[in-house]
């Protein structure tokens, strides 16, 4: 009977140790990277959409000062005054790029500030058009709004899964 639950806690302790190496992602190789860009995993599981949406965000670009690089904060406050910068330098649409890889990676993402990909987009394409709000993002016309996509639910399910499959292998 105490082998059973050493052997469980070697299994519980080699997942874990496997999922932070995943996590981690402590291999650099440009294979490896090409092998797991995050548009070429298919029918992704909770955890690994929230590391492709990491690595996502992990594309930043020199056209972008670093207070105009997008991080699971959410809105990036761009200011009118630097409006003619952020949308005619390159920034807004290197921005929207990353947008795009986040919302193909997972459509109902929502960042912390509780905007959606779809908000930011247009808060972008509307700013550079007409002008940005003072630190605030401009919503959807659209009064159908998505609540059950919440990210929280989907972090919880990925640890839940993890788990799972690290007593199911014993």
């Amino acid at each position: 009977m105490e082998k059973s639950w050493s052997c469980r806690g070697l299994w519980l302790f080699c997942g874990i140790f496997m999922l932070s190496l995943l996590i981690c992602r402590t291999n650099a190789d440009e294979a490896y990277d090409e092998k797991y860009h995050p548009l070429k995993n298919v029918n992704l599981s909770p955890f690994i959409q929230y590391l492709s949406i990491y690595q996502c965000m992990l594309n930043v670009s020199d056209k972008c000062q670093p207070e105009y690089t997008l991080t699971e904060k959410g809105w990036l406050n761009v200011t009118n005054s630097d409006a003619n910068t952020f949308c005619n330098q390159g920034c807004a649409n290197h921005t929207m790029d990353v947008l795009e890889c986040i919302f193909l990676v997972k459509q109902d993402y929502k960042f912390e500030d509780k905007n959606s990909v779809q908000d930011l987009n247009y808060t972008i394409t509307q700013g550079c058009i007409y002008g940005f709000p003072p630190n605030a993002t401009i919503k959807l016309p659209s009064s159908a709004m998505r609540v059950s996509g919440q990210a929280g639910f989907g972090v919880i399910f990925s640890v839940v899964s993890a788990v799972l499959m690290a007593y199911s292998h014993m």
